[in-house]
């Protein structure tokens, strides 16, 4: 078994909207995260009352576990730090932000195994890592997100590793949509 835990960590400057509210973007990934055969769901909210918000607005199925970040946390690190206590699965991670992620993308991750995925570039793209069961995410003193997945090795998902990039600014969002629709995902 494995599932999914989606981060819809909240608002972004550089988009200027909420990533997570963006055409659905977390109903979209659920439904491929469902397709792609992967339970749990779970969305990482960040801080309260978002969970709430995003749990109560029809923006997610009810079925689907929210967690909020904890008290005090300033930043993802925190906040994966609080969530990955090791009592989940075997987990995907992936942005809500991952235009292009998909079922395809979702059942090769699965089929690799846990570890890092590495993109188109040769980069490890922590927020879409394959997280064994009982993972647990130690502190970096620096508070570094990318740090906590150092353990993990590098995955290769071959012709989907364009699929692991996601939206920071208008523009991008836009041309990540306009390729998933023109390849009919």
């Amino acid at each position: 078994m494995v599932g999914l835990l989606l981060l819809a960590g909240g608002r972004s400057e550089r988009m200027g909207t909420d990533k997570a509210l963006l055409d659905n973007a977390m109903l979209r990934l659920v439904n491929e995260a469902r397709h792609a055969g992967l339970t749990p769901i779970a969305v990482l909210a960040g801080p309260p009352p978002r969970g709430d918000v995003l749990a109560n607005a029809g923006h997610l199925p009810e079925d689907v576990e929210v967690v909020d970040d904890p008290p005090g946390a300033t930043c993802l690190h925190d906040a994966f730090v609080a969530a990955l206590d090791g009592r989940w699965p075997a987990m995907l991670l992936c942005p809500c932000d991952a235009v292009l992620a998909n079922a395809d993308l979702f059942t090769r991750m699965v089929e690799v195994g846990p570890g890092v995925p590495v993109d188109e570039q040769g980069r490890r793209q922590a927020l879409f890592a394959h997280l064994p069961a009982g993972f647990l995410a130690t502190a970096d003193l620096n508070q570094r997100t990318t740090a906590l997945f150092d353990g993990l090795r590098d995955v290769n998902v071959g012709p989907l590793a364009s699929h692991l990039a996601s939206a920071n600014t208008p523009e991008e969002h836009k041309a990540l949509t306009a390729s998933r629709e023109a390849n009919g995902a």
